[in-house]
């Protein structure tokens, strides 16, 4: 196909306080073959710098992809971040999410643009991915063996404590976004609020094929769950759920929230574990086992 006939696709790499890792992320953006690609790199008025050097990084580009620079006037905190890029400055009719400490691979874009090509009704692609440390350093992988898909009313997803699909290197068509809205500003994630959204509409795949180097270090936010508010983000994902609760059997719509509010008593727990003394801590953890088996019980 020539250019214009490929969909009009959008990467979103955000970064905040990324100066280390900026260069790295860059290059792995700009290196997609994807041929119609919008690339937007949007910092989030970093006071470390970071916006200078993601300047520098991508001056004299004169590749095929449309970039855009983006630094926000303010910071705005993750979510409304998100929430401008997702709804304000990006134009694509699928949209892939790029941390800015986390590196695509050349062919990521490319590899998950053809899966929603070959397979109309899939809704969200993740994939396979190499962890590296915070020197780029190899440090393991969460590769699959084949690809799977996972359906909002699959059993085995319904018993699952989590909203994440599996993989990272999240893209998504832009029909989650009309038909959800923008995210509530103090949701405080991203991720598996997209995640979940898209699998309300359809089914999610998680891809074999490497897509991404997703950088681990002590500055990630993901690693510290008193970062995230609970109640919160239980409250986007059942927004969400009565946003599409005609649309679904009644009895999926009990199931899922039932699932939430299981999320939300495991994830309370686990926050009251890492906040309570050391001794205390394990009992916390048989606390939110016993939850998990009894809610597991309830799908046999």
């Amino acid at each position: 196909m020539a250019r214009a006939e490929y969909p009009l696709a959008t990467l979103l790499v955000l970064f905040y306080k990324h100066r280390k890792f900026v260069e790295d992320t860059v290059a792995g953006a700009l290196s997609q073959t994807y041929p119609n690609l919008e690339i937007i790199f949007s910092d989030d008025n970093s006071p470390d710098g970071t916006f200078d050097i993601l300047k520098k990084a991508v001056e004299g580009y004169n590749g095929p992809h449309k970039v855009i620079l983006n630094r926000n006037e303010r910071n705005l905190g993750l979510v409304p971040h998100v929430n401008k890029l997702l709804f304000e400055l990006s134009h694509g009719e699928y949209i892939f999410l790029n941390g800015g400490d986390d590196v695509s691979l050349p062919e990521r874009v490319s590899i998950q643009m053809d899966y929603f090509l070959r397979e109309p009704s899939v809704m969200a692609v993740t994939g396979s991915y190499i962890t590296i440390d915070r020197d780029g350093n190899e440090t393991g992988n969460g590769i699959l063996e084949k690809d799977t898909f996972l359906c909002v009313d699959d059993k085995k997803y319904l018993k699952s404590d989590t909203f994440m699909t599996g993989g990272v290197a999240l893209g998504f068509r832009k029909t989650v976004l009309e038909i959800f809205g923008r995210l509530a500003d103090d949701c405080q994630t991203e991720d598996s609020v997209l995640r979940f959204r898209a699998l309300l509409l359809g089914p999610a795949l998680r891809s074999s094929k490497l897509l991404l180097k997703y950088r681990i270090h002590d500055s990630n936010i993901s690693r510290d769950i008193r970062n995230f508010n609970t109640r919160k983000i239980a409250s986007q994902y059942m927004a969400d759920l009565a946003a599409v609760k005609d649309s679904i059997s009644q009895e999926l719509y009990k199931k899922l929230v039932k699932k939430i509010r299981h999320y939300s008593k495991i994830r309370l727990l686990q926050e009251k574990q890492a906040d309570s003394p050391r001794l205390l801590r394990p009992l916390y953890e048989l606390g939110h086992k016993c939850i998990r088996l009894l809610y597991l019980l309830r799908f046999i």
